[in-house]
């Protein structure tokens, strides 16, 4: 009996820098994802709104943020937010405490449920304004926000109603696959990994989440300790998913690639 897959591939981070509008965009029009997750506090996003505004074919998520990661370039909330910002008045680098991380987190400080509900609300308002196709939320640094504490869940869920967005950011709970190891960062282990993979799915829906994006001076500097090669990651992101290897595989396995909107 034929086995029937369907993968959703979703590229983040639109928004955060050109080099990732670029990539997400070109992940989808010259390879195999479907849904691009856009940050509305990053400086690149009104880029991100023009280039996918003349594609209202490629589904967007609005990528709620509550964190700023990396060294160089810091994101700031678009509301007030005091008990969200550090002393810069920027988001803090961590959602959570990580082993071997010193830096602060949201978790450890004294944030206030009014400052998340009024700034995931100001995200999601600017995002529909922006991005009238989008269809659904995703969560930055997270799996969803109702991890870092059930309030904030309750708060997503009910903005997404009364947004008309779909609250299920990894697709109604679909196995993620993990397409490649994290190492060695190069095209060819990528797309032998992802297609190796591909062929030994068993029927269902599966959902694929990584972060390309090409080559840029400021992608350059993008980094923080301990992930300092960002561009070389995303970089050989992009190469695989836009690779003719993959793309036939997918096409030989008979595998239908899906948007959170053929959920």
């Amino acid at each position: 009996m034929a086995k029937s897959v369907r993968l959703l591939v979703r590229v983040d981070d639109a928004g955060s820098s050109w080099s990732s509008n670029i990539g997400c965009l070109k992940a989808c029009t010259d390879g195999i994802a479907r849904s691009v997750e856009v940050m509305m506090p990053c400086p690149w996003v009104a880029h991100a709104a023009r280039l996918f505004g003349e594609r209202p074919e490629i589904d967007i998520g609005i990528h709620l943020t509550l964190t700023s990661e990396w060294e160089a370039v810091k994101w700031r909330p678009l509301t007030p937010a005091k008990s969200l910002r550090d002393e810069t008045g920027a988001f803090l680098p961590l959602l959570t405490p990580r082993d071997g991380d010193s830096r602060q987190s949201l978790t450890e400080s004294d944030w206030a449920i009014d400052d998340i509900a009024n700034e995931l609300k100001a995200q999601i308002d600017l995002g529909m304004a922006m991005f009238p196709h989008a269809s659904h939320i995703s969560s930055h640094m997270a799996r969803h926000f109702k991890d870092f504490d059930p309030k904030v869940g309750e708060i997503v869920s009910d903005l997404c109603s009364e947004a008309g967005l779909k609250d299920d950011p990894f697709g109604s709970g679909l196995p993620r696959i993990d397409g490649y190891p994290k190492f060695p960062r190069n095209e060819e282990t990528r797309i032998s990994a992802f297609t190796s993979e591909l062929a030994e799915l068993s029927s269902g829906t599966y959902i694929f989440i990584d972060h390309p994006a090409v080559e840029s001076a400021e992608l350059r500097e993008t980094g923080h300790c301990g992930y300092e090669d960002v561009q070389q990651d995303r970089l050989t992101c992009l190469q695989t998913l836009t690779s003719d290897v993959l793309r036939k595989q997918v096409e030989r396995l008979g595998i239908e690639l899906i948007s959170y909107r053929d959920i």
